[in-house]
């Protein structure tokens, strides 16, 4: 349970955090969470504005439950349709536009929930965990470090390890800047999307892989 939320013993008080939860989801498919009312939430949901404070002290107390749902649908995706199997035969070029294309599907699918948590984390730091995002770089890590290990013919860098953390963090902050913000950052001077932009991004990232150091 998150910090601001009520314990719910009941099963009434479960079933409308339910419908509050629901709520929301579909509010940021519309709209930014700074324009979400909690009266808004509580018509959506069908509850009354009471029932909301009743369940959540105040309207930021669900920013760590949307990063919850965001969780949740990430590891599903992840043990469902999201499951990659890399052919070495294919060769890293292949491989990396196959990641590229999921990763960037799902992402866009929940960019609505993670835009919310990312903006307001940090307004408001104390309601998610420090760690929170450290999972999510490092999960990036792991993932190049096993593409670079399975290729590692292919790949030129010297440094293995720098080269793993400089293709992680463009591989985070190209979904950080197109994925949350296409409109407001220099991703907007780049209009592909979709299939498109995701082989873009892997092929820059094969080109710096395979490109021998200096």
């Amino acid at each position: 349970m998150s910090q601001g939320e009520m314990p719910a013993y009941q099963r009434r008080s479960r079933e409308n955090r339910e419908k509050i939860v629901r709520a929301l989801d579909e509010a940021l498919k519309e709209k930014p969470f700074d324009q979400v009312s909690v009266a808004e939430l509580a018509e959506r949901a069908g509850v009354a504005v009471g029932t909301v404070y009743q369940r959540f002290k105040n309207k930021e107390a669900l920013i760590p439950v949307i990063l919850e749902i965001y969780r949740a649908r990430l590891e599903a995706w992840a043990q469902g349709e999201g499951r990659i199997e890399i052919e070495p035969k294919e060769g890293l070029r292949a491989a990396l536009r196959k990641v590229m294309r999921q990763a960037w599907t799902a992402f866009q699918r929940e960019a609505h929930l993670l835009r919310a948590v990312h903006i307001n984390a940090r307004l408001h730091p104390e309601l998610v965990a420090s760690d929170e995002w450290d999972k999510y770089a490092k999960a990036a890590v792991a993932a190049i470090k096993t593409l670079i290990k399975i290729f590692e013919a292919e790949v030129e860098r010297a440094n293995v390890q720098r080269a793993t953390a400089f293709a992680a963090y463009v591989f985070n902050s190209i979904m950080i800047e197109k994925g949350l913000y296409p409109d407001e950052t220099p991703g907007s001077f780049f209009k592909p999307s979709g299939r498109a932009f995701a082989d873009e991004c892997a092929d820059m990232l094969y080109a710096y892989l395979t490109l021998p150091e200096a």
